[in-house]
């Protein structure tokens, strides 16, 4: 009984702190992929979910160039706000392999 009050403890923080942080702007690159109009008709979905995941697999070999180039120079401050920029949508547009349960 009291591992579980002590494990209550510990976690009431952690979720406490993630209902009040404020929320990150949105960069750029992150504004003009929502610019982009979802898909109406299957088709259209279909082609959005071909060209995204085209640009998601150039962007991720990009990710691994940069990370691999700031490891060698010791620095490890790159974010990947492209790649979870465009992996969001394409987990929006319920893209086949993207999805949660895809």
């Amino acid at each position: 009984m009291n591992a579980l009050r002590i494990v209550a403890l510990l976690v009431a923080p952690l979720i406490l702190s993630g209902c009040f942080s404020t929320p990150k702007e949105k960069t750029e690159y992150e504004k003009q992929i929502d610019a982009v109009s979802m898909p109406v008709t299957e088709a259209e979905r279909l082609e959005q979910c071909r060209n995204f995941k085209q640009i998601a697999d150039r962007q991720q070999v990009e990710d691994f160039l940069q990370y691999a180039h700031r490891s060698m120079m010791g620095a490890s401050d790159y974010e990947y706000t492209e790649s979870l920029a465009l992996l969001r949508r394409l987990r929006a547009m319920k893209c086949p392999g993207y999805g949660w349960f895809s």
